[in-house]
């Protein structure tokens, strides 16, 4: 009988793949721990900014960051100023050609042509919106691409390195990314707390978006701010209605974030004790989507690993520690599915016509949105509750990777605009006067 040599090399072959593999993800090869110059690109030169971070935390170019946020303080004077922070995930960096990158840039670029609103000369509904809040119609948005070593080896190598990119995701949103965002959410809260002392002047929008380890990434660099405030906010007495809380920024949103749900557990508990005003706004919004194999099955695989090596569970701590931020079901509020409503067009001059209702309108339900529905579910936190965990539909969002599909472009441009507009209104006299109002004038506004 011959002996199977080719077999024998192909289990050596397979055999020295994986120690290779295992090797590089335990000492963290540096095969792509570096950054990736940013000449040319997808991004726009003047308004994309892409700040890359090293694998303990580190900028590469600590100049990037800092230029941006001068650049932000002085044009924040002049004119309204709009910021949307990007944090990628798995497999993804900062190179040019990678799809993450791209369409960012792509979006940004869509984002600005909607936003700016002045074909022929003729201003639209977003460009009137500012007129009529802020007395400043003019806008500069400007796009930030964090980039990190979410590919920290080529493909399919790549797909071994779930616990070492888990931890890297950690580290990068405790470093520079951190006080980075700090800084940025001060800018914001520095010219909110002035909008309400002199409400015609520019406002500064900041939105942020972390998908799968960038999601991880963003809260641990903005939950604290959460926890600290929610805490702070919570009234003793259960039916004394807290006071609003800021947040971080306008609004933070996690995409398929690859996080466990213990993290966001403590939030999710205050929360659902405190009863919340009219005036408060969405914070932060988690999507997750229900087609998303990676979460619903890698990610439980990937935690119940490293649990074996850990403390014995009580109570749903287990369940807690396995499942995805979104994939844990008591945690959710809402589910996102397509609808065929029809949504009325949008009138500028309602804000001022009827402030009350926008002051009323309650953004934990939204009927319709460019085709998308935001729909509570029973077991739902009570009325303007900051913190939304939606699922979303396949349709919606597909996969684990279609975090740019244009069903779910639209429905978060249309939603961070109408949560933006709230919170503007509510810097006018006028605005803040119908908090007082006994039997107050709801419904969402057209």
């Amino acid at each position: 009988m011959k002996p199977r040599v080719p077999w024998i090399r192909s289990r050596l072959l397979l055999g020295f793949l994986l120690a290779f593999a295992a090797a590089c993800t335990l000492v963290s090869c540096s095969l792509y721990n570096r950054d990736f110059p940013q000449a040319g690109g997808p991004f726009d030169p003047k308004m994309d900014y892409v700040v890359q971070v090293d694998d303990y935390g580190a900028f590469w170019d600590p100049e990037v960051p800092n230029r941006l946020l001068r650049i932000i303080a002085e044009n924040v004077q002049k004119t309204n100023v709009v910021v949307v922070v990007f944090v990628h995930g798995w497999h993804h960096n900062a190179q040019n050609d990678d799809d993450n990158a791209r369409d960012f840039a792509e979006t940004m670029r869509k984002l600005r042509e909607a936003m700016v609103d002045n074909k022929d000369g003729r201003p639209g509904i977003y460009r009137q919106s500012r007129r009529n809040l802020t007395g400043n119609e003019d806008i500069e948005i400007y796009g930030v691409y964090i980039g990190w070593r979410g590919k920290s080896l080529p493909e399919p190598l790549d797909y071994v390195t779930f616990w070492d990119r888990k931890s890297g995701a950690e580290r990068v949103g405790e470093g520079d990314v951190r006080e980075f965002l700090l800084r940025l959410n001060r800018l914001y809260a520095e010219r909110s707390a002035l909008r309400n002392m002199t409400p015609k002047v520019p406002f500064m929008g900041l939105v942020s978006i972390g998908h799968s380890f960038g999601g991880q990434v963003l809260f641990k660099a903005v939950s604290h701010v959460l926890e600290a405030e929610i805490i702070e906010a919570a009234p003793y007495d259960d039916n004394v209605v807290a006071r609003p809380l800021a947040g971080f920024g306008d609004l933070a949103i996690l995409i398929n974030p690859a996080l466990e749900a213990f993290q966001y557990q403590r939030i999710d508990d205050l929360n659902r004790k405190i009863r919340y005003p009219p005036d408060q706004t969405p914070l932060l919004l988690v999507i997750s989507s229900a087609t998303d194999v990676a979460r619903k099955t890698l990610f439980p695989l990937g935690r119940t690993a490293a649990a074996t090596f850990r403390a014995s569970f009580r109570d749903d701590q287990r369940a807690l520690w396995t499942q995805a931020l979104g994939e844990y079901e008591p945690q959710r509020t809402h589910e996102i599915t397509i609808t065929t409503e029809a949504q009325q067009d949008f009138d500028p001059d309602f804000y001022l016509s009827q402030p009350c209702k926008v002051v009323f309108y309650d953004l934990t339900t939204v009927p319709s949105i460019g085709g998308v529905k935001l729909v509570p579910l029973p077991n739902r936190v009570q009325a303007f509750s900051p913190f939304l965990v939606a699922y979303a539909s396949g349709e919606v969002v597909l996969g684990h990777s279609g975090i740019f599909e244009k069903k779910l472009s639209g429905f978060l441009s249309d939603y961070v605009a109408i949560t933006e507009g709230k919170r503007q209104l509510l810097a006018s006299p006028e605005a803040r006067a119908c908090l007082s109002q006994d039997k107050p004038e709801r419904g969402p506004p057209p």
